[in-house]
């Protein structure tokens, strides 16, 4: 983007895959977010909208989405249902459908690695999510770097420090060798550790590798453009939780290390390739969910 439509903090190289930053964008402006543009979206390419979710926003205990039996068949209806319901669309994808969405996120993208040296990203993909008044996502955490630029709507993030007991290790095996969902143990004693963030339009996050969060929305109908994207580092790290959770979960051993270099890196991350292409269909790549 350029310097007029996207605003970063000055500490942004210092903070970047340290801690949580906080950026301005325009996205909402554009008028790709529009009710019709998304609903264009929505009708011609129907095979986009990953899942259709409902929950039930009234218990603090519930942890589990539920197929909310709507199809994206009928775009129009879906977003009325959306903003009068307690549902989730999660379009993925959206940059391999329509080349404008992608134009919009290499431009933030490239914006930021000029902003933050040796930062350089690849596999960059945007999401988008329509949801409901006081919906919520269930405490998580994602594979691939992540962002959230929000366009529509308030919502209220929780977001935890990558490390036990947030994220204990055997939870981020098992969500990259598919064995569990990216939902996680969650404790509400974990909120004294959280950085708790209001979202309104225009705001953007970008926060650690793998860091948990949860999300609730405000009294509005919600609509955000979620990031992913891949480094070097982010991919090592795949490579040793995969290998960690193969010697965990399939032979009963516990991985001694999470070092993402050296020999014993090498030989994990030799192993994990080996193991995926072979044992195809018994523990895959995870494929990402909503936020």
């Amino acid at each position: 983007m350029t310097e007029d439509t996207c605003f970063l903090p000055a500490n942004i190289a210092e903070a970047w895959d340290n801690e949580i930053v906080r950026i301005r964008h325009r996205f909402a402006e554009s008028s790709l977010f529009s009710d019709e543009a998304l609903a264009d979206l929505v009708a011609k390419n129907p095979d986009a909208v990953r899942e259709i979710a409902t929950m039930d926003p009234g218990r603090e205990d519930a942890r589990e989405w539920r197929d909310s039996g709507l199809t994206a068949a009928d775009p129009a209806t879906l977003f009325d249902a959306v903003a009068s319901g307690a549902l989730w669309v999660n379009i993925g994808h959206v940059g391999a459908r329509d080349p404008r969405y992608q134009a919009l996120l290499d431009e933030l993208m490239d914006t930021l690695q000029t902003a933050v040296p040796g930062f350089s990203c690849f596999n960059r993909q945007l999401g988008i999510l329509i949801s409901s008044p006081n919906a919520r996502v269930y405490y998580h955490a994602d594979v691939p770097g992540q962002g959230l630029l929000h366009i529509r709507g308030e919502k209220r993030i929780w977001l935890y420090p990558g490390a036990d007991p947030f994220l204990k290790p055997e939870e981020l095996e098992r969500i990259i060798t598919t064995a569990a969902g990216e939902e996680i143990a969650y404790d509400p004693s974990f909120d004294e550790a959280a950085t708790v963030i209001d979202l309104t339009p225009g705001d953007g996050l970008f926060w650690p590798l793998n860091w948990p969060h949860r999300v609730v929305n405000g009294k509005s109908l919600n609509v955000s453009a979620t990031v992913e994207y891949h480094t070097r580092t982010s991919r090592r790290h795949f490579a040793m939780n995969y290998a960690n959770g193969v010697m965990r979960q399939v032979f009963g051993l516990t991985p001694k290390s999470r070092a993402i270099e050296g020999p014993g890196f090498w030989t994990k991350a030799a192993f994990a390739y080996a193991w995926r292409k072979g044992r195809i269909g018994t523990l895959l790549p995870v494929a990402h969910r909503s936020r």
